[in-house]
C-alpha cells in the first residue's frame, strides 16, 4: 500500500492549496506538519542553513534557552522570548530594510512577508555585518532565525511556517498535529491528532525534474545563467534514478563531460550518503569527536567517530525493504557506499539513538555520514553525491565546479569553472510552450496526405529538422485533427483554364 504523506508547503503553495480544497468546505484540513521530539534552528523563509553559519554571543553563552526567537545585538546573536517587542529587518531582492517599529517576532515576520519578502536569512559574516551597520550597536533587532519543534511527515527539512495569530501555543493539550484553515487565508493551527478532518496529500510518485540537455559549450556560470533564463535551474540530482535519467538525456553523439548544478561552497557539513539533510551540530558523537581524523564516519560502541575515508572497515547498508544490513567484508568508505548502492539502497542513515541501537556496537562500522563542502546552485539542501574514483580532490586547483561523465556511468568530477562544455538544465522550457503552425502543400490529384504512414514520415522529418536547429530536444510533435479526424483537407481555388488542388496541413508542437 502506498504511503500518503500530508502536503508539505512553501510560500507559493499556500494559495494553490486553498484552491485545491472544495469551495463548499470552510473548516480545517490536515497538512503533513506534526510536532517532533526535537527542536531545530531554522530560518523564517524556509532555508535550513543554521548548521552552516551562526554567530552566537559566546560571552553570554548563547543560546541560553531564554527564548525561541533570535535577535542580533552588537553583531552577535541572542535567543530571546518571541513576545519581546523589537525593531526588525526585512529583505526584498538584494536589499535589506530596517523597520523602526517595535513588534514581536511573529508580527515582524508577518509584516516582512506582507510588504517585502521575509525576515532576513544570514548566510555569512558579510551579511551579518551588513545588517548590523543599519542601527546603533546598543540595539537588538529581530532576524529570521527561530527555534522550531515541528517536522513534515516525510522528514523533509524545510522551515516555512504559516501560523495563524496566537499559533503555535505551548499550552497543555493544544494538539500535536497541524491543520490549514481555508477561511483564514490558509493559516495553520494546532489540533489534536485524533480529530477527524479531510486532508491533502502530495505526490503519489516522487517529484521528477524534467531535464534538458543543452549542447552548447559554456563556462559553468554562463551555463547556469542560461538555465535560469530559459528553464528553471541547472540540473539538481536527488538519487540514482535521476543519474540514469540524466545520462539518457544527453545526445547519443556526445561522449564528454557535462555541467550539473553542483559547485564548491567551502562550508563543510556532516551529511548523509542517501541525501538526507545535514545533521545538527551535536549528533551522536563520542565526546571530543569529530576531532579531524577524517571526513567519513564510523559507528562504535553506540557513538560516532570521524575516520579517514581510506580506512578499511565493515559497514552498514540500508535497504528500503529490509532495513539495516551489516556487511562484514572490510572496504574503504567509498567502496562501501558503491556496494550498498549496487546491492541495497545506500549506506545507512541514522536519525536517533534508537536506530543506532539496532546495529552491532562491538566493532567499528562505516555508516553513511561524510563531510561535504559542495552545494547545489538552487540552494537546495540535498546531499546525494555520485563521485568518480578519487573525487572530489582536495588538491589545490582541482576545480570548484562539477561535471557529469557520460562515459563513466554518469559519475561526477571536479573541473575548472572556466572550462567550456555542454550542460543540463531542469524545469519547463520558458521559450517554447506550445506552438501551432499551419502551412499549405501543393500536390497532384493523387494526393494521399491523410495516409497515417505518410503523416508519421513527415513528422519524423520535421523532428530531425528541429533538432538540427537546436529546437527539437524533448519536443512532442503531433498532428492537429479537425472534425472527422482528418489532418488535411483540400482547398479548391477556381482558375481560368484549369483546376488547382492544394492540400492544407496542420501540426502542433507541444513544448
Amino acid at each position: 500500500m502506498r504511503e500518503c504523506h500530508g502536503q508539505r508547503l512553501r510560500v507559493g503553495d499556500v494559495n494553490r492549496l486553498i484552491n485545491i480544497v472544495d469551495a463548499g468546505y470552510s473548516r480545517s484540513v490536515w497538512t503533513g506538519l506534526k510536532r517532533g521530539t526535537q527542536k531545530h534552528w531554522g530560518w523564517s523563509n524556509g532555508e535550513n542553513t543554521a548548521s552552516e553559519y551562526y554567530n552566537w554571543d559566546s560571552a553570554s553563552a548563547q543560546p541560553d534557552g531564554d527564548g525561541d526567537c533570535v535577535a542580533t545585538c552588537s553583531r552577535t546573536w541572542k535567543d530571546l522570548p518571541c513576545s519581546h517587542l523589537l525593531y526588525f529587518t526585512c529583505y526584498y531582492s538584494n536589499n535589506t530594510y530596517l523597520i523602526q517599529t517595535n513588534k514581536n517576532w511573529s508580527d515582524a515576520q508577518s509584516y516582512c512577508k506582507q510588504y517585502h519578502t521575509d525576515l532576513p536569512t544570514v548566510h555569512n559574516s558579510v551579511e551579518n555585518d551588513k545588517i548590523n551597520t543599519m542601527f546603533f550597536s546598543q540595539w537588538c533587532v529581530w532576524i529570521g532565525l527561530f527555534l522550531d519543534s515541528w517536522e513534515w511527515s516525510d522528514k523533509w527539512i524545510f522551515f516555512f511556517r504559516h501560523w495563524a495569530a496566537g499559533q503555535p501555543t505551548q499550552s497543555l493539550g493544544s494538539g500535536d498535529c497541524v491543520g490549514m484553515s481555508r477561511s483564514n487565508s490558509g493559516r495553520w493551527a494546532q489540533y489534536s491528532c485524533d480529530l477527524k478532518s479531510p486532508f491533502v496529500c502530495h505526490g503519489g510518485e516522487p517529484l521528477v525534474p524534467v531535464y534538458h540537455f543543452v549542447n552548447q559549450s559554456m563556462t559553468w556560470q554562463d551555463g547556469l545563467s542560461c538555465c535560469r533564463k530559459r528553464f528553471t535551474e541547472m540540473a539538481t540530482v536527488m538519487n540514482m534514478s535521476d543519474v540514469r535519467r540524466l545520462v539518457s538525456t544527453v545526445d547519443p553523439g556526445y561522449s564528454g563531460s557535462v555541467w550539473i548544478g553542483l559547485s564548491f561552497v567551502g562550508a563543510k557539513r556532516w551529511t548523509w550518503s542517501m541525501g538526507d539533510s545535514a545533521i545538527s551540530q551535536d549528533g551522536m558523537w563520542s565526546p571530543g569527536e569529530p576531532n579531524g581524523d577524517g571526513e567519513c564516519v564510523k559507528s562504535f560502541n553506540g557513538s560516532w567517530y570521524d575516520e579517514s575515508c581510506s580506512s578499511v572497515l565493515p559497514f552498514v547498508c540500508f535497504n528500503d525493504s529490509t532495513g539495516f544490513i551489516v556487511t562484514e567484508t572490510a572496504m574503504t568508505w567509498r567502496d562501501a557506499q558503491s556496494y550498498c548502492r549496487q546491492h541495497h539502497t545506500d549506506l545507512a542513515s541514522i536519525s536517533s539513538p534508537e536506530q543506532l541501537n539496532l546495529i552491532p556496537n562491538e566493532s567499528s562500522l562505516w555508516i553513511g555520514l561524510f563531510l561535504d563542502s559542495f552545494g547545489w546552485s538552487n540552494q537546495w539542501n540535498h546531499f546525494f553525491r555520485y563521485w568518480a574514483a578519487d573525487q572530489p580532490s582536495m588538491i589545490s586547483g582541482s576545480g570548484n565546479c562539477v561535471g557529469m561523465s557520460t562515459t563513466d556511468s554518469g559519475k561526477w568530477a571536479q573541473h575548472s569553472c572556466d572550462v567550456r562544455q555542454p550542460f543540463i538544465c531542469y524545469g519547463d522550457d520558458k521559450l517554447y510552450t506550445k506552438q501551432i503552425v499551419r502551412v499549405k502543400l501543393s500536390c497532384d490529384e493523387k494526393c494521399t496526405l491523410n495516409n497515417p504512414a505518410l503523416q508519421t514520415t513527415i513528422l519524423n522529418e520535421i523532428s530531425k529538422k528541429l533538432k538540427r536547429m537546436g529546437l527539437g530536444n524533448d519536443r512532442k510533435l503531433s498532428w492537429r485533427r479537425e472534425e472527422g479526424g482528418e489532418v488535411f483537407h483540400q482547398e479548391r481555388k477556381p482558375r481560368a483554364t484549369s483546376t488547382f488542388s492544394a492540400c492544407k496541413k496542420q501540426y502542433s508542437l507541444d513544448y
